[in-house]
Protein backbone atom coordinates (compact mmCIF):
# COMPACT_ATOMS: atom_id res chain seq x y z
CA UNK A 1 0.00 0.00 0.00
CA UNK A 2 1.72 3.34 -1.19
CA UNK A 3 1.09 6.17 1.09
CA UNK A 4 -0.02 9.55 -1.25
CA UNK A 5 2.25 12.99 -0.09
CA UNK A 6 -0.18 15.36 1.04
CA UNK A 7 -0.01 18.62 -1.57
CA UNK A 8 0.72 21.60 0.09
CA UNK A 9 -1.26 24.73 -0.90
CA UNK A 10 1.82 27.28 -0.85
CA UNK A 11 -0.97 30.06 -2.61
CA UNK A 12 -3.49 29.57 0.19
CA UNK A 13 -1.01 29.84 3.13
CA UNK A 14 0.68 33.04 1.11
CA UNK A 15 -3.20 34.69 1.01
CA UNK A 16 -3.83 33.78 4.53
CA UNK A 17 -0.56 35.20 5.61
CA UNK A 18 -1.03 38.49 4.11
CA UNK A 19 -4.11 38.92 5.45
CA UNK A 20 -2.73 38.47 8.88
CA UNK A 21 0.10 40.44 8.25
CA UNK A 22 -1.91 43.53 6.39
CA UNK A 23 -4.26 43.24 9.59
CA UNK A 24 -1.29 43.40 11.86
CA UNK A 25 0.25 46.13 10.06
CA UNK A 26 -3.49 48.02 10.23
CA UNK A 27 -4.07 47.68 14.03
CA UNK A 28 -0.64 48.96 14.70
CA UNK A 29 -1.10 51.77 12.33
CA UNK A 30 -4.46 52.30 14.07
CA UNK A 31 -2.86 52.46 17.53
CA UNK A 32 0.10 55.19 16.23
CA UNK A 33 -2.76 57.51 14.42
CA UNK A 34 -4.95 56.66 18.13
CA UNK A 35 -1.61 57.30 20.20
CA UNK A 36 -0.85 60.93 18.36
CA UNK A 37 -4.18 62.04 18.28
CA UNK A 38 -4.23 61.54 22.36
CA UNK A 39 -0.80 62.97 22.13
CA UNK A 40 -1.76 65.87 20.52
CA UNK A 41 -4.97 66.69 22.40
CA UNK A 42 -2.66 66.67 25.54
CA UNK A 43 -0.33 68.94 23.78
CA UNK A 44 -3.72 71.57 22.81
CA UNK A 45 -4.26 71.49 26.37
CA UNK A 46 -0.78 72.32 27.97
CA UNK A 47 -0.95 75.01 24.74
CA UNK A 48 -3.87 76.75 25.96
CA UNK A 49 -3.01 77.01 29.51
CA UNK A 50 -0.06 78.53 28.69
CA UNK A 51 -1.39 81.20 26.13
CA UNK A 52 -4.30 82.05 29.45
CA UNK A 53 -0.80 82.62 31.48
CA UNK A 54 0.66 83.99 29.39
CA UNK A 55 -1.78 86.58 28.87
CA UNK A 56 -2.30 86.95 32.65
CA UNK A 57 1.60 87.57 32.97
CA UNK A 58 1.55 90.21 29.90
CA UNK A 59 -1.19 92.17 31.61
CA UNK A 60 1.13 91.83 34.59
CA UNK A 61 3.73 93.34 32.90
CA UNK A 62 2.24 96.22 31.39
CA UNK A 63 0.59 97.57 34.67
CA UNK A 64 4.24 96.75 36.19
CA UNK A 65 5.93 99.12 33.51
CA UNK A 66 3.43 101.63 34.46
CA UNK A 67 4.03 101.49 37.81
CA UNK A 68 8.11 101.67 37.60
CA UNK A 69 7.29 104.37 35.19
CA UNK A 70 5.74 106.31 37.82
CA UNK A 71 7.94 105.52 40.57
CA UNK A 72 10.77 107.31 37.99
CA UNK A 73 9.05 109.97 37.72
CA UNK A 74 8.75 110.60 41.38
CA UNK A 75 12.46 109.90 41.75
CA UNK A 76 13.31 112.66 39.31
CA UNK A 77 10.85 114.93 41.14
CA UNK A 78 12.63 114.22 44.31
CA UNK A 79 16.50 114.63 42.58
CA UNK A 80 15.25 118.01 41.44
CA UNK A 81 13.89 118.95 45.04
CA UNK A 82 17.42 117.49 46.90
CA UNK A 83 19.44 119.34 44.72
CA UNK A 84 17.50 122.74 45.31
CA UNK A 85 17.45 122.60 49.20
CA UNK A 86 13.71 123.15 48.79
CA UNK A 87 10.46 121.66 49.82
CA UNK A 88 10.93 119.15 52.42
CA UNK A 89 7.78 118.32 53.10
CA UNK A 90 7.52 117.31 49.40
CA UNK A 91 10.77 115.35 49.93
CA UNK A 92 9.57 113.64 53.23
CA UNK A 93 6.53 112.71 50.77
CA UNK A 94 7.68 111.40 47.79
CA UNK A 95 10.32 109.38 50.23
CA UNK A 96 7.64 107.31 51.49
CA UNK A 97 5.82 106.69 48.64
CA UNK A 98 8.95 105.02 47.23
CA UNK A 99 8.69 102.57 49.68
CA UNK A 100 6.99 100.50 47.76
CA UNK A 101 8.94 98.79 45.41
CA UNK A 102 6.56 97.64 42.91
CA UNK A 103 7.61 94.59 40.66
CA UNK A 104 5.93 91.70 38.52
CA UNK A 105 4.66 88.58 39.58
CA UNK A 106 5.10 85.80 36.93
CA UNK A 107 2.89 83.14 36.62
CA UNK A 108 5.07 79.89 35.62
CA UNK A 109 2.22 77.13 36.65
CA UNK A 110 1.38 75.74 33.02
CA UNK A 111 4.92 75.79 31.89
CA UNK A 112 5.88 73.98 35.38
CA UNK A 113 3.27 71.16 34.77
CA UNK A 114 4.19 71.16 30.99
CA UNK A 115 7.76 70.18 32.27
CA UNK A 116 6.82 67.88 35.19
CA UNK A 117 4.66 65.98 33.19
CA UNK A 118 7.43 64.92 30.48
CA UNK A 119 4.56 66.27 28.37
CA UNK A 120 6.70 68.58 26.19
CA UNK A 121 8.43 65.56 24.54
CA UNK A 122 4.86 65.27 22.88
CA UNK A 123 5.78 68.63 20.82
CA UNK A 124 7.23 67.65 17.57
CA UNK A 125 7.28 71.10 15.56
CA UNK A 126 11.16 72.03 17.15
CA UNK A 127 10.59 75.89 16.78
CA UNK A 128 7.16 75.70 18.97
CA UNK A 129 9.01 73.70 21.23
CA UNK A 130 11.85 76.91 21.65
CA UNK A 131 9.50 79.78 21.54
CA UNK A 132 7.81 78.19 25.14
CA UNK A 133 11.00 77.09 26.06
CA UNK A 134 12.85 80.64 25.18
CA UNK A 135 9.59 82.60 27.05
CA UNK A 136 9.82 81.02 30.28
CA UNK A 137 13.74 81.55 30.03
CA UNK A 138 13.49 85.15 30.27
CA UNK A 139 10.69 85.16 32.58
CA UNK A 140 13.98 83.63 35.27
CA UNK A 141 15.87 86.49 33.82
CA UNK A 142 13.57 89.30 34.77
CA UNK A 143 13.07 87.49 37.94
CA UNK A 144 17.25 87.89 38.50
CA UNK A 145 16.39 91.98 37.43
CA UNK A 146 13.42 91.79 40.20
CA UNK A 147 15.71 90.22 42.84
CA UNK A 148 18.89 92.81 42.20
CA UNK A 149 15.91 95.53 42.97
CA UNK A 150 14.61 94.02 46.03
CA UNK A 151 17.98 93.11 47.47
CA UNK A 152 19.11 96.76 46.67
CA UNK A 153 15.97 98.15 48.51
CA UNK A 154 16.36 95.81 51.77
CA UNK A 155 20.01 96.36 52.03
CA UNK A 156 19.72 100.28 51.40
CA UNK A 157 16.89 102.16 51.01
CA UNK A 158 14.59 100.47 53.32
CA UNK A 159 17.12 100.93 56.14
CA UNK A 160 18.04 104.08 55.52
CA UNK A 161 14.66 105.53 56.35
CA UNK A 162 13.53 102.93 58.64
CA UNK A 163 16.80 105.09 60.43
CA UNK A 164 16.40 107.99 60.17
CA UNK A 165 12.69 109.05 58.42
CA UNK A 166 9.26 109.31 61.39
CA UNK A 167 7.63 106.17 59.95
CA UNK A 168 5.06 106.22 62.21
CA UNK A 169 3.98 110.62 61.92
CA UNK A 170 5.79 110.65 58.75
CA UNK A 171 6.64 114.47 60.68
CA UNK A 172 9.50 115.94 58.41
CA UNK A 173 13.51 115.62 59.88
CA UNK A 174 16.33 117.86 59.54
CA UNK A 175 17.66 118.77 56.66
CA UNK A 176 20.42 116.70 56.48
CA UNK A 177 18.22 113.88 56.91
CA UNK A 178 17.54 114.60 53.20
CA UNK A 179 20.76 116.31 51.89
CA UNK A 180 23.11 113.87 53.19
CA UNK A 181 25.19 112.10 49.93
CA UNK A 182 24.46 108.79 51.39
CA UNK A 183 20.94 109.40 50.91
CA UNK A 184 21.88 110.76 47.24
CA UNK A 185 23.77 107.68 45.95
CA UNK A 186 21.11 105.35 47.49
CA UNK A 187 18.23 107.39 45.69
CA UNK A 188 20.81 107.41 42.53
CA UNK A 189 20.89 103.22 43.07
CA UNK A 190 17.67 102.69 43.81
CA UNK A 191 16.99 105.39 40.52
CA UNK A 192 19.26 103.03 37.89
CA UNK A 193 18.11 99.40 39.09
CA UNK A 194 14.91 100.63 38.40
CA UNK A 195 15.48 101.79 35.11
CA UNK A 196 17.51 98.62 33.79
CA UNK A 197 14.39 96.89 35.40
CA UNK A 198 11.27 98.47 33.53
CA UNK A 199 13.98 98.30 30.22
CA UNK A 200 13.82 94.26 30.92
CA UNK A 201 10.07 94.33 31.64
CA UNK A 202 9.81 95.94 28.08
CA UNK A 203 11.80 93.47 26.35
CA UNK A 204 10.27 90.29 27.87
CA UNK A 205 6.99 92.86 26.58
CA UNK A 206 8.11 91.96 23.13
CA UNK A 207 8.69 88.30 23.85
CA UNK A 208 5.07 87.46 25.30
CA UNK A 209 3.77 89.60 22.37
CA UNK A 210 5.92 88.11 20.02
CA UNK A 211 4.72 84.14 21.25
CA UNK A 212 0.95 85.08 21.64
CA UNK A 213 1.21 86.13 17.57
CA UNK A 214 2.50 83.10 16.69
CA UNK A 215 -0.30 81.35 18.31
CA UNK A 216 -2.99 82.95 16.74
Amino acid sequence: MTSKKRKIDWLNHALEFSVVLIGILIAFQLNKCSSEKEQRSIIDIHTAEIIKETNYNKKAFEDAIKYDELNLSKMDTLFTLIEAKEDFSKINQLSFTLLSLGGVYIRKNAYQTLIETGDIRFIKNYEEKQRIVNLYEYYAWVEAFNEISMNLYNSDYYPYLRDNFDLLNSTIQEEEIYTAKKFHNILGAYYRTSQNRVQKYRDCLVEINQYLESKK
